[in-house]
């Protein structure tokens, strides 16, 4: 549950994760170098609202790290350094972060730290920082002062943008503060850095034109053994005046904390992570600091959340637009239903892309432009894809219609054969494709490729017609040809045999005659030679006595 300060200080679970950390040189390295912890960053990386980031910076063992837990309503959390052995080198952060990222780092002035590493941990604060919280001792001399003489002249260190104030707001913390309590903490620390630093001064007055200074008063009755272990003390156990002075510093910050910004927009996790990552690529350049150019700096972060925010906008549009597929993985929907998903998605992805790009007006209308472009890129597909399936889908259904309505009725032969009968079983074909098609240009289209082919079945089947008429005619013509031809023949054969037989009736009536005139002219002869021979035998028989004769004769 963690150790609770009370009062007016909300206690804020978590517990603090090392941001990053310094690695000593090795034999490979000419230097040492700053290593960021991705888990942390990745932690970073999810807070979607603007940021605030206070550090809290400080000398060693000054109680930084104490009055960082109690930002967060805690005695306990960050490491003390009564407890920080000296290799425990780097930046710490609260998690899980409330919007506010609070950073606890290590004493700048800590004896057994690298001296580049103490300059560039300075500056980073004061870079990456919207709120500054210096902790010092109340009566400080020139070991107090510590890093704050780098502020003489910032510009050897960092190349401000030429509009908008980078650096953070500046609260300076005066602790054990023993003197009698000043009626302006602000007026009191500047007039004794004066006497200490007076360049330190003037930079102070130069960079940060608007400063808070609190006191935070020995506590008298706080024993030794308490100072040490702070981690484990109770709230009603310090002074009251304590208490109160802590409460009202730790509620000032809270009341002026400004958000980080880039330009005039606001940092989010991913556009702070990258700006992050991008300070500390160009302090690893070099063991010394080199000039920070924060309006390149600047326009790297613009460009890559731009570039961020487009690639996850354009994820959630097309991930959106997915789940518009059926429960086959098809996206096939009329396309009123579908331009309303898309304006719809496309509206809420420009929310969420105004609400995570930077930059200039310019820039920002350059970057919609990229953004629309990419819309339009990723929506193109899906209109392709919807046109394709309600393609598919449509032409199932008019296939299916044509099958049972139209062809089924040319396979008989029988569809033209009454106009009326035809257009009935077009009529049929378009009430069932207009009932069950998902009615688009697509399904249109799809109707009148099946009109075109109704159109061409009928004028093939006119045409077939005209041909079947004019073939049966032909045929019939034939027919009646061979039919002609054949009656011809069977009376050319009847005249044929009718002459044939005319003419056996001729060669029997000849014969008949010819028999007849053979008989006759045998009988003349035979009456000639009877008589004949009758005259003969008269005459024998006068001059010799008659012979017998036998005389035989056969006529057919």
């Amino acid at each position: 549950m963690g150790n609770k300060f009370g009062r007016e200080i909300e206690f804020r679970e978590g517990s603090p994760i090392q941001l990053l950390r310094y690695s000593e040189k090795t034999e490979n390295e000419k230097f040492g170098q700053i290593l960021l912890n991705p888990k942390a960053l990745d932690i970073i990386k999810e807070i979607n609202e603007p940021l605030a980031i206070i550090s809290v910076v400080g000398s060693y063992r000054h109680g930084k790290s104490w009055f960082a837990n109690v930002l967060h309503g805690h005695h306990d959390g960050f490491a003390l350094d009564a407890k920080v052995e000296g290799c425990t080198r780097g930046i710490y952060m609260w998690s899980p972060p409330f919007k506010l990222i609070s950073k606890q780092h290590d004493g700048i002035d800590d004896p057994s730290q690298d001296e580049n590493w103490a300059t560039k941990l300075f500056i980073l604060c004061l870079v990456i920082s919207s709120t500054f919280v210096y902790n010092i001792n109340g009566i400080f001399g020139r070991d107090d002062i510590g890093k704050l003489h780098l502020m003489t002249d910032l510009s050897k260190f960092i190349q401000e943008p030429e509009n908008g104030d980078f650096l953070p707001r500046l609260v300076i913390l005066l602790r054990d503060f023993i003197l009698e309590s000043s009626t302006c903490f602000k007026d009191y620390f500047l007039e004794q850095m004066k006497k200490i630093n007076a360049e330190a001064t003037m930079g102070i007055k130069k960079f940060f034109y608007d400063f808070d200074v609190y006191g935070l008063s020995v506590t008298s009755g706080m024993q030794k053994k308490m100072l040490q272990h702070m981690e484990e003390a109770k709230t009603n156990e310090l002074d009251e005046e304590f208490v109160e002075e802590v409460v009202n510093a730790v509620e000032s910050i809270y009341s002026q904390l400004p958000l980080k910004y880039i330009g005039s927009s606001t940092m989010q996790g991913i556009s702070f992570v990258k700006f992050l990552e991008n300070v500390i690529e160009r302090m690893n350049s070099s063991e010394t600091l080199t000039l920070l150019s924060i309006t390149s700096e600047y326009e790297s972060i613009i460009q890559f959340v731009a570039q961020e925010a487009i690639k996850e906008s354009i994820d959630r549009y097309e991930k959106s637009m997915s789940t518009l597929r059926n429960e086959e993985e098809k996206l096939q929907m009329h396309w009123k239903e579908f331009d309303k998903m898309h304006l719809k998605y496309k509206s809420e992805i420009n929310k969420l892309f105004f609400e995570k790009i930077i930059g200039s007006p310019a820039q920002l209308s350059n970057f919609v432009k990229q953004l629309n472009g990419e819309i339009s890129k990723s929506e193109k597909r899906f209109i392709e894809e919807n046109s394709k399936e309600l393609t598919t889908f449509n032409k199932k259904i008019a296939k299916k219609s044509w099958a049972r309505h139209i062809k089924i009725k040319l396979d008989k032969n029988d569809l033209f054969r009454y106009k009326e009968e035809s257009q009935e079983a077009w009529k049929l074909f378009e009430s069932y494709c207009n009932e069950l098609m998902i009615k688009s240009p697509e399904a249109d289209e799809i109707i009148a490729l099946f009109k075109n082919r109704y159109m061409a079945a009928v004028d093939y089947n006119k045409q077939l017609g005209k041909i079947n008429a004019e073939l049966t005619k032909t045929i019939q013509e034939e027919e009646d040809k061979k039919s002609q031809l054949i009656i011809c023949m069977n009376e050319e054969r009847l005249r044929s045999k009718i002459e044939t037989l005319k003419k056996n009736e001729e060669m029997k009536q000849r014969f008949a005659v010819e028999s007849n005139n053979l008989f006759v002219t045998i009988k003349q002869i035979y009456d000639e030679l009877k008589k004949e021979i009758e005259k003969l035998q008269n005459e024998k028989q006068i001059k010799k006595p008659k012979p017998k004769w036998k005389i035989g004769c056969v006529i057919t």
